[in-house]
C-alpha cells in the first residue's frame, strides 16, 4: 500500500528541484521506464522529458513558484502551483499548473502536466 504522505513528500521533493533548477534530482526522482503526458505536447519518456525541463529551467535567470494545493491519495499525488520564469531579455512567463504524479517505491512512474497553453503559447511561440 503507498504512503500518501511519503509521496507528498517526493512531490514536493521534485517541485523544488524543478524551482532550484536541480536536474540531478528531478532524474533521481523518476524510474527509469517513467511515463510522461504535458499537455499541448503529448506522449514524452524520461530523456525527453529531462530534456525539455533542463532547456527550459536553465535558460531562465530567475525561477519561482508557489505551492497552492497538494493532495494524495495512495500513489497519486496532485499538485497546483504558479510558476514565474524570469529571462536575461527580461521576457516574464508565468502560467498555473496542475501536475498528477503517480509515485511507487519513492519514484515517479507516471506524470501528466496540465497548464494555460495560452500563457505557453504567448511566452514561447
Amino acid at each position: 500500500m503507498s504512503d500518501p504522505e511519503a509521496n507528498k513528500a517526493v512531490a514536493h521533493r521534485y517541485m523544488k528541484a524543478l524551482i532550484d533548477g536541480d536536474i540531478a534530482t528531478i532524474e533521481g526522482l523518476q524510474h527509469p521506464d517513467v511515463k510522461w503526458w504535458i499537455l499541448g505536447f503529448g506522449d514524452m519518456d524520461r530523456a525527453t522529458f529531462v530534456g525539455a525541463v533542463a532547456s527550459g529551467l536553465m535558460t531562465a535567470e530567475k525561477r519561482e513558484a508557489e505551492i497552492t494545493g497538494l493532495t494524495a491519495e495512495g500513489d497519486r499525488v496532485a499538485v497546483e502551483c504558479h510558476a514565474k520564469m524570469t529571462f536575461a531579455d527580461g521576457k516574464v512567463y508565468a502560467n498555473q499548473y496542475h501536475n498528477l504524479l503517480v509515485i511507487r517505491d519513492g519514484l515517479i512512474v507516471e506524470g501528466r502536466e496540465y497548464m494555460d497553453t495560452r500563457a505557453s503559447a504567448a511566452a514561447f511561440g
